[in-house]
This record gives structure tokens, C-alpha cells and sequence, in this order.
């Protein structure tokens, strides 16, 4: 007997379920596939057929409406509570349903899932602090860089069907290994999808936040400060917020570990747990900061004498600069001192006779606060100009690294590149910040978390400071709190300051932004009005910043805005804004 479903089409633009006829003939045609809410369908839309999602069965047919024939069942789809999910995620960051549902489904046709019974109980050691974290219903993992995920990855999967993120698929293939190894049933996605579908730990980067894993036990995200879960392109979306989620309404235990959290996680309303002060100091590498105001000032400089004289002591090293072309800023030439705004404390560059900041405008006569010179200079810096000196100070070969270098010969020893050398090479006996102001002193309101990502990076390279791992800083502001709280090994001390700084700011998790650009973008602001509780900023050409306390008033009050034709992008709460 026939009956009418309600599909999605796989079109962004369109955004809107239409009523299709789906005869039994074709019922019938699906084989083994079951007719139900996220089965994939095709369907004629606007004289295309295109690929659709049941989302709605036995719908009441509309009064005086032909409807067109479903004319395929193409597969099995992401299920119902992924479907009802992605009605959740667009309406958190104003986005196509379609986004959502297409990183929910497979990109090859699914005819048959095999569903797994839970797996309750492994005979492998872990640690107290894991076990500790999956007793409770959720909970913030704070764990030293160097320190093994292992054991949290095995006390998620003793607890039944668990969905396990990490940042990259070298690392997912790394850990799925060794948990097969320890007899634990793996579908890494998406490559086993299937296996997924039927009940398996999962393992996954940031699209397996959309796993089909039906009635999860336990959800765990590894290094949740990276940035690479949230998606840069609109919609932003940020995996460990759609696990949360999914775990919220599965009732499942989850745990969030880094050994930097972000603020979004420590602000989250669970507990955070942290091994004691002796573990946590003994899992960070010893971090050596440069004072390059002691340095002898000279046009050019990047290499201190401490540099020098590493350079000479260790085989294995790793240069860390991330800048190709001109310094965005300017130092005294007589006492080395950075220029900075007296007003917000950014670094300045030298312009003329003003020291000028590139987008805030911001300027002051060049005079050095700090001792009157009135004589400045700019830091050529970059890759590949440091990269011949090095090697005639090392006397040795260097090799320039960055995300396109090829494979990289073996019996090299001296690296140099931008951070994409963090992840290329696999350990050093020392990595070097040539120049870490420029980390420290970024324009985005994330700079001091993203700096702190780079040394819990490095500190995967170079090991624990008991197997003599050594992190090189050379820096103008070695009181800076990212530096403090790394030398320290207490990363707490970094998010507290910080915390502070975003409440006076505004900035997020503390109030919550939307980035509006686009050629439509001056439009619809004039659309979205004065309403009292958002605060309307220009921020360039066809690029306005929304900001809110309330996240759910931001984005509900955005979405009731008509949208003008044209071009528009609304980003939530962007990484780099």
C-alpha cells in the first residue's frame, strides 16, 4: 500500500521538506534497506532527481495536491536521532539542515547494517583518574601533554556503545590500533560506517561527531582545546558541543580531556578533575625562556646566544616560526622593548614617525615607553630568510617544513617551518619558538589559548622533562601568562586570567558572538533592527559583529530575520574572529 513520506532534498539553498508519494513497488525495490526516517531516497525536484531524507512517515496528505513518486530507495541513512539532531545544530548555528545531515551519511551506498550486542566489561588496566571520570555523568579531564589517552579510551569503552573523538585520523588510526589490540570491537569512521551503524566503539576526527552509533554509554573527547573540531566554514559548528548534546539525550557518560582545556569546557558546569601536582609538573617538558631584551639589539637579530649554543648541543631540533613575510611590529632599538598601545596593551608597528596598530587604529608617537628613544626598528622574519642562516650557524642541514612539504628524509636533524612542522615531525630533542611574541600578541581574542596549544604541541615532541624534553621560547614578555602557566606546568593559572580578561571583554564564553559578512551582509543587519539585548558592531566592509550574553536570544533573534538576496554568512561564536 502506498504512503507519503516527507523528504529533505540534499539542497543547501532550498532548506525545506516536500510531501513525496512512495508507491509499494518501490518500497519493495529497497530490498533489505527499511523505510524509515533517514533513509536515503531519490526524488525529482525542480526537474533534477536529487538525493533526499525521509524525516517524516505516513504524513497526512495536503488537500487538492498532486504528489510526485519517490523513484528510489538508495540506502540506509543516518538514524532518526541523528536526523532530529540536525534540526537541534541548525537552529545553534543558523545553518542548512542539509550540512548537518550530509556529514551524517555515508558517501557510498549502505544496504545492511549488523547490530552488536553492548560490550560491558574489558579485563585492561585503567588508570584511577579514568575510571574516576566515567563514574561520574560528565567531567573535564585535565591531563599533562605527555601523558597516554590510552587508558581513558578503554574506561569510554567498558562502558558499553562509546563515541570517541580525536583531532586527527593519524591519531584515530594510532589509538584504534591499540584498542583492537586489547580485544575492543573498532569501527574507525568513516571508513567503517557500517560498523558504527550496528553498535561498535567509534573513532573518529570531528565528522564523528555525526556517527551513526545509536543509544551511546559514553562519549570522550581527546585534546578538546583543538581548534580543528570546530568547522571553519559556516555553519561553525563545534564537535564536542554535538556530542554533548548527544550524550545529554542518550543519557550517556562523557568526558572531556585536554591537557589545556578551553574555557567553553571549563565553563561547562561539570567538574574538573586533574592528577596531582607531582604528575601533572612531571608530564610537561622543561621550557627555557630567551629575554630578547637582554639580547644585544641589532638590525635583523632572531638567534639569541642561548640559541646559539643549543644549536650546537642537541641533534634533533625543531625551529617553530610562524611568519613567511614582514614583522607586524617594532622594537626600541636602544632597550629592545616592544611597542605596545598604552591604552589596550597591543603591539604597535612602525609607521613613519607613529607607532600604529594594522586594525584598531590605534597610534601614538614612536617613543619608547619604557626608556624615551625615540628610534625603533622592524624584524624581517621569515621562513625561509632564517632558514640559510641556520644552517651556516648550525653548520649543518636545514630542512623547511610546511602542510605541503613531501616526505621527509630520515637522516635529517635541524627543522625549520611554520607550526605544520609540529605535526610533520614525529619527536625532537628540543623545539624552538623563534619568535613567540607574535603567538602571544595575535588579533583575535583566542591568541593566548592558541599559543598554548603550540607548547602542549611541542611537548609531544620533545617528551617529559624527566627524559630531558626541552621547549626554547625566545620572547620579549616573559611574564606573559601563557609563558608563566607553561613554565609552571599549571595551565589553570592561564585559563583563570584569561577568564577574566573575556568577562571584561565580552568576548566568548562569557557573552557570544555572530559574525555577519557577505555582499547582503549591510542589508540584513538594517533587517535585524536596535533590539535592546544585541549589541551591533562594524567591523569592516559588509562585516558586522552581533554580540549577546544570551546565546539562545542571539541566534533566535537572528534566525527570525528575513534574509535578503545575495551573499551571506552568519558564523556562531568563530574561532577567528
Amino acid at each position: 500500500m502506498s504512503r507519503i513520506v516527507r523528504v529533505l532534498p540534499d539542497q543547501p539553498a532550498v532548506d525545506k521538506e516536500f510531501d513525496y508519494l512512495l508507491t509499494n513497488e518501490v518500497a519493495k525495490a529497497s530490498g533489505a534497506v527499511p523505510i524509515c526516517i533517514g533513509t536515503v531516497v531519490r526524488v525529482d525536484l525542480r526537474g533534477r532527481r536529487v538525493r533526499g531524507w525521509i524525516t517524516a512517515l505516513d504524513v497526512t496528505p495536503p488537500e487538492g495536491v498532486s504528489l510526485s513518486e519517490v523513484k528510489k530507495v538508495s540506502g540506509i541513512g543516518p538514524p532518526a536521532e541523528l536526523v532530529d539532531l540536525a534540526n537541534w545544530a541548525s537552529r545553534q548555528w543558523i545553518g542548512s539542515r542539509v550540512h548537518f545531515l550530509r556529514t551524517a551519511t555515508h558517501s557510498r551506498v549502505v544496504s545492511s547494517v549488523s547490530q552488536k550486542p553492548r560490550q560491558n566489561s574489558l579485563v585492561v588496566a585503567t588508570s584511577d583518574l579514568a575510571e574516576e571520570a566515567f563514574r561520574r555523568s560528565g567531567a573535564v579531564v585535565r591531563m599533562p601533554p605527555t601523558s597516554d589517552d590510552f587508558a581513558l579510551a578503554i574506561a569510554a569503552a567498558s562502558q558499553g556503545r562509546a563515541l570517541i573523538l580525536v583531532p586527527t585520523m593519524a591519531r584515530a588510526q594510532h589509538l584504534a590500533l591499540a584498542m583492537k589490540r586489547a580485544g575492543v570491537d573498532i569501527a574507525l569512521h568513516p571508513r567503517d560506517w557500517q560498523g558504527s551503524a550496528g553498535g561498535r566503539t567509534t573513532i573518529g576526527t570531528r565528522s564523528a561527531a555525526w556517527a551513526p552509533i545509536n543509544e551511546l554509554d559514553a562519549v570522550l573527547v581527546l585534546d578538546e582545546h583543538d581548534q580543528s573540531y570546530q568547522q571553519e566554514a559556516a555553519p561553525t559548528w563545534n564537535a564536542r558541543d554535538i556530542v554533548l548534546e548527544r550524550a545529554k539525550r542518550d543519557g550517556a557518560r562523557w568526558v572531556i580531556a585536554s591537557p589545556a582545556p578551553s574555557l567553553e569546557a571549563l565553563t561547562c558546569g561539570a567538574p574538573l578533575l586533574t592528577s596531582d601536582r607531582a604528575t601533572e609538573r612531571s608530564g610537561w617538558p622543561i621550557i627555557d625562556l630567551i629575554d630578547l631584551r637582554d639580547e644585544a639589539p641589532s638590525a635583523g637579530s632572531w638567534c639569541s646566544q642561548h640559541l646559539s649554543r643549543t644549536l650546537r648541543k642537541h641533534d634533533r631540533i625543531v625551529c617553530v616560526l610562524n611568519r613567511k613575510g614582514r614583522a607586524r611590529f617594532a622594537y626600541c632599538d636602544q632597550c629592545g622593548e616592544l611597542a605596545r598601545s598604552e591604552v589596550s596593551g597591543k603591539a604597535l608597528g612602525l609607521e613613519g614617525d607613529r607607532l600604529v596598530h594594522p586594525t584598531d587604529g590605534d597610534e601614538r608617537p614612536a617613543v619608547c615607553a619604557e626608556c624615551s628613544s625615540t628610534k625603533f626598528r622592524r624584524v624581517k622574519l621569515g621562513v625561509a630568510g632564517v632558514a640559510e642562516e641556520l644552517g651556516r650557524l648550525a653548520r649543518r642541514p636545514v630542512i623547511e617544513v610546511s602542510s605541503t612539504t613531501g616526505a621527509l628524509p630520515t637522516e635529517a636533524d635541524l627543522y625549520i617551518g611554520t607550526e605544520a612542522v609540529l605535526h610533520r615531525v614525529e619527536s625532537a630533542d628540543a623545539v624552538v619558538f623563534l619568535d613567540f611574541d607574535q603567538e602571544l600578541l595575535a588579533p583575535r581574542y583566542r591568541a593566548a589559548e592558541e599559543a598554548m596549544t603550540l607548547l602542549v604541541q611541542a611537548s609531544r615532541l620533545v617528551g617529559s622533562r624527566d627524559g630531558g624534553g626541552r621547549i626554547l621560547v625566545q620572547t620579549r614578555m616573559p611574564q606573559h601568562p601563557v609563558l608563566q602557566a607553561a613554565i609552571n606546568a599549571d595551565p589553570g593559572s592561564l585559563a583563570r586570567t584569561e577568564l577574566e580578561v573575556r568577562r571584561e571583554l565580552r568576548q566568548p564564553p562569557e557573552s557570544h558572538w555572530a559574525i555577519i559578512s557577505g555582499a547582503a551582509a549591510d542589508e540584513f543587519i538594517r533587517r535585524v533592527g536596535h533590539p535592546d539585548a544585541l549589541e551591533i558592531l562594524a567591523s569592516s566592509e559588509n562585516r558586522w559583529r552581533v554580540r549577546c550574553d544570551d546565546r539562545q536570544h542571539l541566534v533566535d533573534h537572528l534566525r527570525g530575520v528575513d534574509r535578503p538576496s545575495g551573499r551571506l554568512r552568519i558564523e556562531i561564536n568563530p574561532l577567528r574572529a
